[in-house]
Protein backbone atom coordinates (compact mmCIF):
# COMPACT_ATOMS: atom_id res chain seq x y z
CA UNK A 1 0.00 0.00 0.00
CA UNK A 2 2.80 2.11 0.91
CA UNK A 3 4.78 1.86 -2.30
CA UNK A 4 1.84 2.83 -4.42
CA UNK A 5 1.28 5.75 -2.24
CA UNK A 6 4.78 6.66 -3.06
CA UNK A 7 4.80 5.91 -6.70
CA UNK A 8 1.32 8.19 -7.08
CA UNK A 9 3.09 11.04 -5.26
CA UNK A 10 6.12 11.28 -7.61
CA UNK A 11 4.17 10.42 -10.65
CA UNK A 12 2.03 13.17 -10.08
CA UNK A 13 4.55 15.69 -8.08
CA UNK A 14 7.64 16.31 -10.27
CA UNK A 15 9.23 18.52 -8.12
CA UNK A 16 9.89 15.14 -5.45
CA UNK A 17 10.65 13.10 -7.95
CA UNK A 18 14.36 13.88 -7.27
CA UNK A 19 13.95 13.58 -3.50
CA UNK A 20 12.72 10.07 -3.56
CA UNK A 21 16.18 8.27 -2.97
CA UNK A 22 18.21 11.36 -2.74
CA UNK A 23 21.52 11.47 -3.82
CA UNK A 24 21.27 7.41 -3.77
CA UNK A 25 22.24 4.50 -6.33
CA UNK A 26 21.48 1.19 -7.28
CA UNK A 27 23.98 -1.47 -8.92
CA UNK A 28 22.49 -4.52 -10.56
CA UNK A 29 22.44 -7.37 -13.17
CA UNK A 30 18.82 -6.82 -13.06
CA UNK A 31 17.19 -5.37 -16.47
CA UNK A 32 15.48 -2.29 -14.99
CA UNK A 33 13.00 0.73 -17.30
CA UNK A 34 15.81 3.91 -16.28
CA UNK A 35 12.36 6.12 -17.97
CA UNK A 36 10.11 4.34 -15.03
CA UNK A 37 9.79 4.79 -11.55
CA UNK A 38 11.70 5.97 -9.78
CA UNK A 39 14.12 6.70 -12.41
CA UNK A 40 11.91 9.14 -14.21
CA UNK A 41 15.06 9.05 -17.70
CA UNK A 42 16.80 11.58 -14.82
CA UNK A 43 19.73 9.27 -13.25
CA UNK A 44 22.59 8.92 -14.21
CA UNK A 45 24.16 6.00 -15.43
CA UNK A 46 27.40 3.43 -16.03
CA UNK A 47 27.64 0.39 -18.02
CA UNK A 48 30.58 -2.89 -17.27
CA UNK A 49 30.01 -5.69 -18.48
CA UNK A 50 26.23 -7.11 -17.33
CA UNK A 51 26.00 -4.64 -14.68
CA UNK A 52 23.89 -1.45 -14.93
CA UNK A 53 24.94 1.71 -12.04
CA UNK A 54 22.00 4.01 -11.67
CA UNK A 55 23.42 7.09 -9.54
CA UNK A 56 20.48 9.80 -8.62
CA UNK A 57 21.14 12.75 -9.84
CA UNK A 58 22.71 15.12 -7.18
CA UNK A 59 25.03 12.65 -6.14
CA UNK A 60 28.62 11.92 -6.83
CA UNK A 61 30.10 9.00 -8.95
CA UNK A 62 33.58 8.30 -10.17
CA UNK A 63 35.11 5.34 -12.54
CA UNK A 64 38.51 4.45 -12.79
CA UNK A 65 38.64 0.79 -15.47
CA UNK A 66 42.17 -0.82 -15.39
CA UNK A 67 42.23 -4.47 -17.41
CA UNK A 68 41.03 -6.69 -14.40
CA UNK A 69 38.94 -4.64 -12.55
CA UNK A 70 37.05 -1.19 -12.68
CA UNK A 71 36.39 0.52 -9.27
CA UNK A 72 33.51 2.93 -8.52
CA UNK A 73 33.01 5.84 -6.00
CA UNK A 74 29.97 6.57 -5.10
CA UNK A 75 29.89 9.80 -2.70
CA UNK A 76 33.13 11.91 -1.73
CA UNK A 77 36.19 11.55 -0.22
CA UNK A 78 39.23 13.70 0.84
CA UNK A 79 42.57 12.71 1.85
CA UNK A 80 44.09 14.63 4.97
CA UNK A 81 47.46 12.70 5.04
CA UNK A 82 48.23 13.45 1.12
CA UNK A 83 45.96 16.77 0.89
CA UNK A 84 44.12 15.62 -1.97
CA UNK A 85 40.43 16.77 -2.54
CA UNK A 86 39.80 14.91 -5.64
CA UNK A 87 37.96 11.74 -6.53
CA UNK A 88 39.38 10.88 -9.60
CA UNK A 89 43.35 10.93 -8.77
CA UNK A 90 42.28 9.50 -4.94
CA UNK A 91 40.39 6.52 -6.65
CA UNK A 92 43.09 5.97 -9.14
CA UNK A 93 45.62 5.64 -6.51
CA UNK A 94 43.33 3.05 -4.74
CA UNK A 95 42.89 0.73 -8.18
CA UNK A 96 46.38 1.05 -8.47
CA UNK A 97 47.35 -0.37 -5.15
CA UNK A 98 44.85 -2.71 -5.36
CA UNK A 99 45.61 -4.35 -8.70
CA UNK A 100 48.90 -4.87 -6.82
CA UNK A 101 47.76 -7.11 -4.31
CA UNK A 102 49.97 -6.51 -1.19
CA UNK A 103 47.97 -4.85 1.20
CA UNK A 104 48.48 -1.21 0.54
CA UNK A 105 45.35 -1.05 -0.78
CA UNK A 106 43.54 -1.34 2.77
CA UNK A 107 46.32 1.24 3.98
CA UNK A 108 45.26 4.01 1.72
CA UNK A 109 41.72 3.16 2.29
CA UNK A 110 42.04 3.75 5.63
CA UNK A 111 43.53 7.28 4.86
CA UNK A 112 40.30 8.85 3.65
CA UNK A 113 37.70 10.68 5.05
CA UNK A 114 34.17 11.18 3.15
CA UNK A 115 30.83 9.99 3.14
CA UNK A 116 30.91 6.92 0.07
CA UNK A 117 30.66 3.83 -1.18
CA UNK A 118 33.42 1.51 -2.51
CA UNK A 119 32.47 -0.77 -5.60
CA UNK A 120 34.96 -2.92 -7.79
CA UNK A 121 34.17 -5.24 -10.30
CA UNK A 122 37.04 -8.10 -11.47
CA UNK A 123 36.16 -11.86 -12.23
CA UNK A 124 36.06 -12.95 -8.86
CA UNK A 125 32.43 -10.99 -8.35
CA UNK A 126 31.47 -7.72 -7.03
CA UNK A 127 33.32 -5.88 -4.05
CA UNK A 128 31.82 -3.74 -1.57
CA UNK A 129 33.52 -1.67 0.72
CA UNK A 130 31.94 1.47 2.74
CA UNK A 131 33.12 4.58 4.33
CA UNK A 132 34.54 4.35 7.98
CA UNK A 133 31.35 4.07 9.82
CA UNK A 134 29.37 3.59 6.73
CA UNK A 135 27.53 6.99 6.87
CA UNK A 136 27.04 6.40 3.15
CA UNK A 137 24.22 3.33 4.19
CA UNK A 138 24.99 0.04 1.47
CA UNK A 139 22.71 -2.65 1.86
CA UNK A 140 23.04 -5.66 -0.60
CA UNK A 141 21.74 -9.42 -1.58
CA UNK A 142 20.85 -11.87 -4.37
CA UNK A 143 17.57 -11.94 -5.35
CA UNK A 144 16.37 -14.42 -7.92
CA UNK A 145 19.89 -15.12 -8.75
CA UNK A 146 20.47 -10.81 -9.56
CA UNK A 147 22.76 -8.58 -7.15
CA UNK A 148 20.87 -5.88 -5.94
CA UNK A 149 23.28 -2.86 -4.00
CA UNK A 150 22.39 0.37 -2.68
CA UNK A 151 22.09 2.92 -0.78
CA UNK A 152 18.29 2.24 -0.14
CA UNK A 153 16.77 -0.57 0.85
CA UNK A 154 13.34 0.58 -0.71
CA UNK A 155 14.84 1.29 -3.85
CA UNK A 156 15.75 -2.22 -3.62
CA UNK A 157 12.71 -3.44 -2.44
CA UNK A 158 10.81 -1.08 -4.97
CA UNK A 159 12.83 -2.60 -8.18
CA UNK A 160 12.71 -6.47 -6.76
CA UNK A 161 8.78 -6.09 -5.36
CA UNK A 162 10.13 -7.22 -2.25
CA UNK A 163 7.45 -7.85 1.24
CA UNK A 164 8.64 -6.98 4.74
CA UNK A 165 10.23 -9.77 6.98
CA UNK A 166 7.41 -10.38 9.57
CA UNK A 167 10.02 -10.20 12.68
CA UNK A 168 10.59 -6.87 11.24
CA UNK A 169 6.98 -6.31 11.40
CA UNK A 170 6.66 -7.36 14.55
CA UNK A 171 9.70 -5.48 16.14
CA UNK A 172 8.66 -2.03 14.80
CA UNK A 173 5.05 -2.54 16.10
CA UNK A 174 6.67 -2.60 19.29
CA UNK A 175 5.46 -0.32 22.05
CA UNK A 176 9.07 1.10 22.90
CA UNK A 177 10.56 0.19 19.75
CA UNK A 178 11.11 4.31 18.15
CA UNK A 179 13.33 5.01 21.41
CA UNK A 180 16.73 5.24 20.46
CA UNK A 181 16.38 5.58 16.49
CA UNK A 182 14.96 3.73 13.94
CA UNK A 183 17.78 0.89 13.41
CA UNK A 184 16.84 -2.56 13.23
CA UNK A 185 19.41 -5.10 15.65
CA UNK A 186 22.63 -6.82 13.80
CA UNK A 187 22.90 -6.47 9.88
CA UNK A 188 19.40 -6.97 8.82
CA UNK A 189 16.93 -4.78 7.05
CA UNK A 190 13.13 -5.45 6.74
CA UNK A 191 13.71 -7.56 3.51
CA UNK A 192 14.97 -10.83 4.28
CA UNK A 193 16.99 -10.97 1.51
CA UNK A 194 18.53 -7.94 2.07
CA UNK A 195 21.34 -6.85 4.55
CA UNK A 196 23.31 -3.95 5.58
CA UNK A 197 26.91 -3.75 5.16
CA UNK A 198 28.44 -3.94 8.57
CA UNK A 199 31.78 -0.74 8.83
CA UNK A 200 35.61 -2.22 8.09
CA UNK A 201 34.45 -5.51 6.08
CA UNK A 202 34.63 -6.03 2.28
CA UNK A 203 32.18 -8.25 0.90
CA UNK A 204 31.97 -10.09 -2.24
CA UNK A 205 29.03 -11.40 -4.26
CA UNK A 206 29.93 -14.44 -6.84
CA UNK A 207 27.75 -16.93 -8.41
CA UNK A 208 24.72 -16.15 -6.33
CA UNK A 209 26.90 -16.54 -2.88
CA UNK A 210 27.89 -13.66 -0.81
CA UNK A 211 31.67 -13.67 1.59
CA UNK A 212 33.32 -10.98 3.33
CA UNK A 213 35.98 -10.47 5.52
CA UNK A 214 37.59 -7.98 8.67
CA UNK A 215 40.04 -5.41 6.69
CA UNK A 216 40.53 -3.26 9.98
CA UNK A 217 40.39 -3.33 13.41
CA UNK A 218 39.82 -0.61 15.73
CA UNK A 219 42.94 -0.67 17.60
CA UNK A 220 44.15 1.15 21.10
CA UNK A 221 47.24 3.11 21.01
CA UNK A 222 49.75 3.13 23.79
CA UNK A 223 50.20 6.88 23.72
CA UNK A 224 49.76 10.14 25.44
CA UNK A 225 46.57 12.72 25.72
CA UNK A 226 49.34 15.22 24.14
CA UNK A 227 50.04 13.01 21.60
CA UNK A 228 46.55 12.28 20.58
CA UNK A 229 45.72 15.96 20.53
CA UNK A 230 48.18 16.76 18.84
CA UNK A 231 47.95 14.25 16.05
CA UNK A 232 43.77 14.80 15.76
CA UNK A 233 43.89 18.33 15.89
CA UNK A 234 46.72 18.28 12.64
CA UNK A 235 44.55 16.06 10.51
CA UNK A 236 41.27 17.56 11.27
CA UNK A 237 42.81 21.11 10.57
CA UNK A 238 43.80 19.86 7.64
CA UNK A 239 40.18 18.03 6.56
CA UNK A 240 38.80 21.56 7.35
CA UNK A 241 40.78 22.71 4.74
CA UNK A 242 40.29 20.33 2.41
CA UNK A 243 36.31 20.97 2.48
CA UNK A 244 36.24 24.24 1.28
CA UNK A 245 38.18 22.94 -1.80
CA UNK A 246 35.63 20.53 -2.70
CA UNK A 247 32.56 22.48 -1.71
CA UNK A 248 31.76 26.47 -3.38
CA UNK A 249 29.47 27.18 -0.06
CA UNK A 250 30.74 25.03 3.22
CA UNK A 251 28.73 25.97 6.71
CA UNK A 252 29.01 24.33 9.62
CA UNK A 253 25.80 23.68 11.70
CA UNK A 254 26.99 24.99 15.44
CA UNK A 255 25.17 24.32 18.44
CA UNK A 256 26.89 25.39 22.40
CA UNK A 257 27.92 21.51 22.31
CA UNK A 258 31.38 19.64 22.69
CA UNK A 259 31.17 18.25 19.25
CA UNK A 260 30.09 21.63 17.52
CA UNK A 261 32.72 23.90 19.16
CA UNK A 262 35.79 20.75 18.47
CA UNK A 263 34.97 21.45 14.89
CA UNK A 264 34.69 24.91 14.98
CA UNK A 265 38.20 25.22 16.41
CA UNK A 266 40.08 22.85 13.90
CA UNK A 267 38.80 25.53 11.71
CA UNK A 268 40.41 28.47 12.96
CA UNK A 269 43.39 28.43 10.11
CA UNK A 270 40.15 28.97 7.31
CA UNK A 271 37.53 30.68 9.01
CA UNK A 272 36.73 33.01 6.19
CA UNK A 273 36.09 29.86 3.93
CA UNK A 274 32.92 29.07 5.64
CA UNK A 275 29.14 30.43 6.74
CA UNK A 276 28.01 29.72 10.38
CA UNK A 277 24.24 28.82 10.93
CA UNK A 278 21.80 27.42 13.91
CA UNK A 279 18.34 26.50 13.75
CA UNK A 280 15.35 27.23 15.95
CA UNK A 281 12.47 24.67 15.14
CA UNK A 282 10.82 24.35 18.33
CA UNK A 283 11.96 25.79 21.99
CA UNK A 284 14.04 23.43 22.93
CA UNK A 285 16.46 24.33 19.88
CA UNK A 286 16.58 28.19 20.94
CA UNK A 287 18.90 27.63 23.97
CA UNK A 288 21.43 25.89 21.35
CA UNK A 289 21.01 28.43 18.82
CA UNK A 290 21.20 31.10 21.14
CA UNK A 291 24.84 29.70 22.44
CA UNK A 292 25.94 29.63 19.10
CA UNK A 293 25.22 32.81 18.27
CA UNK A 294 27.16 34.24 21.22
CA UNK A 295 30.31 32.04 20.60
CA UNK A 296 30.23 33.32 16.67
CA UNK A 297 30.20 36.84 17.71
CA UNK A 298 32.98 36.51 20.17
CA UNK A 299 35.28 35.30 17.35
CA UNK A 300 33.89 37.93 15.26
CA UNK A 301 31.91 35.02 13.03
CA UNK A 302 28.94 36.23 11.21
CA UNK A 303 26.01 33.64 12.14
CA UNK A 304 23.20 32.99 10.90
CA UNK A 305 19.92 31.75 12.88
CA UNK A 306 16.94 30.03 11.10
CA UNK A 307 13.62 30.73 12.53
CA UNK A 308 11.83 27.68 11.10
CA UNK A 309 7.66 27.79 11.54
CA UNK A 310 5.89 25.60 13.64
CA UNK A 311 3.04 25.59 11.86
CA UNK A 312 2.13 23.02 8.71
CA UNK A 313 0.24 25.66 7.07
CA UNK A 314 3.32 27.27 5.95
CA UNK A 315 5.06 24.62 4.60
CA UNK A 316 3.38 23.55 1.22
CA UNK A 317 3.37 19.42 0.50
CA UNK A 318 3.54 18.00 3.89
CA UNK A 319 2.09 14.78 3.76
CA UNK A 320 3.95 14.10 0.63
CA UNK A 321 7.38 15.30 1.77
CA UNK A 322 6.58 13.32 5.24
CA UNK A 323 5.75 10.17 3.24
CA UNK A 324 9.26 10.74 0.59
CA UNK A 325 11.53 11.05 4.08
CA UNK A 326 10.29 8.10 5.55
CA UNK A 327 10.20 5.95 2.27
CA UNK A 328 13.64 7.11 2.01
CA UNK A 329 14.46 6.09 5.62
CA UNK A 330 12.85 2.11 5.19
CA UNK A 331 9.71 3.54 6.60
CA UNK A 332 10.51 1.96 9.71
CA UNK A 333 8.91 4.68 11.75
CA UNK A 334 6.94 7.57 11.75
CA UNK A 335 8.30 10.88 11.38
CA UNK A 336 8.11 13.62 13.39
CA UNK A 337 6.35 16.70 11.63
CA UNK A 338 9.37 19.00 13.06
CA UNK A 339 11.27 16.98 10.77
CA UNK A 340 9.69 17.48 7.96
CA UNK A 341 9.50 20.95 8.00
CA UNK A 342 12.90 21.45 9.09
CA UNK A 343 13.79 19.40 5.61
CA UNK A 344 11.37 21.34 3.82
CA UNK A 345 12.50 24.66 4.72
CA UNK A 346 15.96 24.26 3.85
CA UNK A 347 14.74 23.02 0.47
CA UNK A 348 14.49 27.23 -0.03
CA UNK A 349 17.55 28.25 1.57
CA UNK A 350 20.75 28.40 -0.77
CA UNK A 351 23.16 30.07 1.48
CA UNK A 352 25.36 26.92 1.38
CA UNK A 353 25.69 23.69 -0.66
CA UNK A 354 27.14 21.44 2.07
CA UNK A 355 26.54 21.32 5.77
CA UNK A 356 29.53 19.44 8.34
CA UNK A 357 28.18 17.89 10.70
CA UNK A 358 30.52 16.09 13.73
CA UNK A 359 28.78 12.88 14.28
CA UNK A 360 31.04 10.65 13.73
CA UNK A 361 33.12 12.10 16.87
CA UNK A 362 30.35 11.07 19.07
CA UNK A 363 32.25 7.18 18.81
CA UNK A 364 35.82 9.18 21.12
CA UNK A 365 33.21 10.46 23.72
CA UNK A 366 31.90 7.14 25.44
CA UNK A 367 28.53 7.26 24.49
CA UNK A 368 27.41 3.89 26.49
CA UNK A 369 29.48 4.80 29.48
CA UNK A 370 27.24 8.52 29.92
CA UNK A 371 23.88 6.51 29.04
CA UNK A 372 24.50 4.52 31.48
CA UNK A 373 25.45 6.72 34.61
CA UNK A 374 29.67 6.81 33.61
CA UNK A 375 29.83 2.92 33.60
CA UNK A 376 33.16 2.01 33.05
CA UNK A 377 33.05 -1.89 33.05
CA UNK A 378 30.28 -3.03 30.33
CA UNK A 379 32.69 -7.00 30.93
CA UNK A 380 35.23 -8.32 28.66
CA UNK A 381 33.49 -9.65 25.78
CA UNK A 382 29.79 -8.74 24.62
CA UNK A 383 26.65 -11.14 24.78
CA UNK A 384 23.80 -11.12 22.64
CA UNK A 385 21.87 -9.89 25.89
CA UNK A 386 24.21 -7.45 26.35
CA UNK A 387 24.17 -6.15 22.72
CA UNK A 388 19.78 -5.76 22.69
CA UNK A 389 20.38 -3.98 26.24
CA UNK A 390 22.33 -1.23 24.71
CA UNK A 391 19.67 -1.62 21.24
CA UNK A 392 16.32 -0.44 22.86
CA UNK A 393 14.40 -0.79 25.96
CA UNK A 394 12.52 -4.08 26.21
CA UNK A 395 10.53 -3.69 29.57
CA UNK A 396 7.48 -6.47 28.98
CA UNK A 397 7.84 -8.32 25.70
CA UNK A 398 10.44 -10.90 26.71
CA UNK A 399 9.61 -13.23 23.81
CA UNK A 400 10.50 -10.48 21.40
CA UNK A 401 13.85 -9.88 23.20
CA UNK A 402 14.71 -13.50 22.82
CA UNK A 403 13.99 -12.77 19.15
CA UNK A 404 16.32 -9.92 18.76
CA UNK A 405 19.41 -11.83 21.48
CA UNK A 406 19.03 -14.25 18.51
CA UNK A 407 19.60 -11.61 16.14
CA UNK A 408 22.42 -10.01 17.57
CA UNK A 409 23.96 -13.95 18.45
CA UNK A 410 24.10 -14.16 14.79
CA UNK A 411 25.76 -10.85 14.21
CA UNK A 412 28.37 -11.70 16.94
CA UNK A 413 29.18 -14.88 15.37
CA UNK A 414 29.65 -12.91 12.18
CA UNK A 415 30.53 -9.38 12.44
CA UNK A 416 32.25 -8.81 15.90
CA UNK A 417 35.82 -9.81 16.28
CA UNK A 418 38.45 -8.22 17.99
CA UNK A 419 42.49 -8.11 17.56
CA UNK A 420 44.78 -10.27 19.50
CA UNK A 421 46.78 -7.05 21.08
CA UNK A 422 45.64 -3.58 21.54
CA UNK A 423 41.48 -4.07 20.87
CA UNK A 424 39.23 -1.14 22.65
CA UNK A 425 36.91 -1.87 24.59
CA UNK A 426 34.22 -3.96 22.67
CA UNK A 427 30.91 -1.50 23.60
CA UNK A 428 33.11 1.40 21.94
CA UNK A 429 33.57 -0.77 18.86
CA UNK A 430 30.22 -1.64 18.78
CA UNK A 431 29.14 1.91 18.58
CA UNK A 432 31.05 2.31 16.06
CA UNK A 433 29.98 -0.87 13.42
CA UNK A 434 26.76 -1.16 14.80
CA UNK A 435 24.92 1.84 16.22
CA UNK A 436 26.73 4.42 13.93
CA UNK A 437 26.16 2.87 10.78
CA UNK A 438 22.17 1.38 11.61
CA UNK A 439 21.14 4.61 13.07
CA UNK A 440 23.05 8.06 12.50
CA UNK A 441 24.13 6.43 8.83
CA UNK A 442 20.43 5.94 8.17
CA UNK A 443 19.23 9.23 9.48
CA UNK A 444 22.53 11.04 6.93
CA UNK A 445 21.58 8.84 3.70
CA UNK A 446 17.85 9.04 4.06
CA UNK A 447 16.84 12.03 5.67
CA UNK A 448 19.39 14.64 6.59
CA UNK A 449 20.59 15.06 2.67
CA UNK A 450 17.30 15.15 1.80
CA UNK A 451 18.26 19.30 1.08
CA UNK A 452 21.62 19.08 0.81
CA UNK A 453 24.97 17.40 1.08
CA UNK A 454 26.29 16.36 3.80
CA UNK A 455 30.33 15.66 4.98
CA UNK A 456 31.75 14.39 8.62
CA UNK A 457 35.21 15.39 9.03
CA UNK A 458 35.48 13.22 12.04
CA UNK A 459 34.65 9.99 9.57
CA UNK A 460 37.95 8.24 9.11
CA UNK A 461 39.54 5.62 10.58
CA UNK A 462 42.94 6.91 11.64
CA UNK A 463 41.54 9.88 13.54
CA UNK A 464 38.71 7.53 15.34
CA UNK A 465 41.60 5.30 16.27
CA UNK A 466 43.32 8.40 17.75
CA UNK A 467 40.30 9.44 19.57
CA UNK A 468 39.55 6.11 21.06
CA UNK A 469 42.84 5.45 22.17
CA UNK A 470 42.42 7.92 25.43
CA UNK A 471 41.77 6.36 28.43
CA UNK A 472 37.96 5.56 29.46
CA UNK A 473 38.09 8.62 32.20
CA UNK A 474 39.19 11.19 29.61
CA UNK A 475 36.51 9.67 27.15
CA UNK A 476 33.48 10.50 29.75
CA UNK A 477 35.45 13.58 30.60
CA UNK A 478 35.74 14.64 27.14
CA UNK A 479 39.67 15.82 27.78
CA UNK A 480 40.69 15.33 24.32
CA UNK A 481 37.95 17.10 22.87
CA UNK A 482 38.99 20.09 25.72
CA UNK A 483 42.39 20.08 25.10
CA UNK A 484 41.57 20.73 20.81
CA UNK A 485 39.84 23.58 21.56
CA UNK A 486 42.56 25.06 24.14
CA UNK A 487 45.20 23.91 21.42
CA UNK A 488 44.02 25.29 18.48
CA UNK A 489 41.73 28.00 19.43
CA UNK A 490 41.53 28.83 23.15
CA UNK A 491 38.97 31.65 22.73
CA UNK A 492 35.68 29.45 22.31
CA UNK A 493 35.74 28.11 25.58
CA UNK A 494 36.78 31.55 26.62
CA UNK A 495 33.47 32.09 26.16
CA UNK A 496 31.78 29.51 28.98
CA UNK A 497 29.50 28.59 26.74
CA UNK A 498 28.87 25.02 27.37
CA UNK A 499 25.58 23.05 26.57
CA UNK A 500 25.17 19.49 26.86
CA UNK A 501 22.32 17.04 26.27
CA UNK A 502 19.41 18.14 27.89
CA UNK A 503 17.68 14.45 27.19
CA UNK A 504 20.51 12.83 29.11
CA UNK A 505 20.24 13.76 32.90
CA UNK A 506 21.89 12.45 35.48
CA UNK A 507 18.27 10.73 36.71
CA UNK A 508 17.44 9.43 33.20
CA UNK A 509 21.62 7.48 33.06
CA UNK A 510 20.77 5.96 36.64
CA UNK A 511 17.85 4.46 35.92
CA UNK A 512 18.95 2.78 32.43
CA UNK A 513 22.01 1.67 34.29
CA UNK A 514 19.69 0.16 36.25
CA UNK A 515 18.08 -1.50 33.60
CA UNK A 516 21.14 -2.57 32.14
CA UNK A 517 22.31 -4.52 35.35
CA UNK A 518 18.68 -6.28 35.66
CA UNK A 519 17.90 -7.05 31.67
CA UNK A 520 21.39 -8.75 31.62
CA UNK A 521 20.46 -10.94 34.13
CA UNK A 522 16.94 -12.06 33.55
Amino acid sequence: MKREIVRNIVNKNESLRQKLFYEGFIFTDKKVDENAYPFYGMWKNYYYKDYTLLVSPRQRFYVKEAESAAMIMIGHAYNPFSMEHREEVMLDNLLQEYIKNDGSFYDELNRLTGVFSLLIIEKDGVHIIGDATCMQTTFYGCIDNMIAISSHTNLIGDIFSLEWDPFVKELVNYKFFHLFGNSLPGDITQFSQIKRVVPNYEYVISNNSISYKRFYYPVYHNITVEDIVKSTADLMCRNMSLIHKKWDKPAISLTGGCDSKTTLACTKDVFDKYTYFSYISSESEKVDADAAHIICDELGLEHTIYNISESDEDFSMMEEAKTILEWNTGDIVPYKRSEVRKRRFFDDISDFDVEIKSWASEIGRAYYSKRFSNRKNFGKNPTPRKCSTLYKVFLHNRKLLKKVDAIFEDYLNKFFSQPEQNAVPWQEQFFWEFRMSSWNGIVITGEHRYSFDITIPYNNRKILELLLSASIDDRISDKVYSELRQALYPKIDGTGIAITNLKHTSLRAKLENLYYILNKLL
